[in-house]
């Protein structure tokens, strides 16, 4: 399915740009799966039905990697390194994420003898979420909330979450400025009423109400990216 997935890709990008298309595909997948009926007013030109073929060839590779082993799997991540910008040589800000081996290695240090129940996982330069995909299997009941500078990253994030189940939000923000430009919530009521993943677009303020969390309570926030740190929950903006 991974060559479905690059063959459609490929097609795609003999008449577009392969950003465009890349980045296209991500909106077209948030859309179709969003709770709420905010119209986007988004184009596809026509390319629904290879989105949508996509969309299910990137279920099929998922659903592979978790059945054969893989606790959690960023195939969106490894295209857009891969294809997008190897390949192709587009993407205009030259990420490479993560390892994923090094990725459970940080969250297993970070998580350690530690309580990590009601808890907010953050991580402020998320990527594509690969820390907080490797922290979620090693402590599930958390939320987790990403943030990044670049739109692309944050929709691959918001996707891996949507796929794997994860309950958090994503933020389109500058975190060294504290400029906010957008934010999506996934699974907010997954096992709260809605049986099915779902995408909110939502104002970033609420990027930490939750069903089920009391704003009241003194939850704790734990940095992935630092694995000592441990730090009373405070408001991004």
């Amino acid at each position: 399915m991974s060559d479905d997935f690059e063959k459609i890709f490929e097609k795609l990008t003999k008449q577009h740009d392969p950003n465009k298309i890349f980045n296209e595909f991500l909106d077209y997948v948030i859309d179709i799966n969003l709770f709420t009926t905010i119209n986007q007013n988004l184009d596809f030109e026509g390319r629904e039905a290879d989105y949508m073929s996509m969309f299910k060839a990137w279920v099929e590779i998922t659903n592979n990697a978790l059945n054969n082993g893989k606790e959690w799997y960023d195939y969106l991540g490894e295209f857009y390194e891969g294809v997008v910008q190897t390949k192709f040589k587009a993407g205009n800000r030259g990420q490479f994420f993560t390892p994923s081996s090094v990725c459970d290695i940080m969250s297993e240090l970070t998580i350690l003898e530690r309580d990590c129940s009601n808890k907010f996982f953050n991580d402020c330069c998320c990527g594509s979420g690969r820390l907080l995909l490797s922290s979620h299997t090693h402590a599930s009941g958390n939320i987790m909330i990403g943030a990044d500078l670049d739109d692309v990253a944050c929709k691959m994030a918001v996707l891996n979450f949507f796929i794997h189940g994860v309950r958090g939000s994503i933020i389109h923000m500058n975190t060294l400025e504290l400029e906010c430009f957008g934010a999506w919530r996934v699974n907010n009521y997954l096992g709260y009423g809605l049986p099915v993943p779902h995408i909110e677009l939502i104002d970033p303020a609420e990027a930490h109400d939750f069903i089920g969390v009391s704003n009241e309570s003194d939850l704790k926030c734990v940095e992935v990216n630092s694995p000592v740190k441990e730090s009373v929950q405070t408001k991004l903006i």
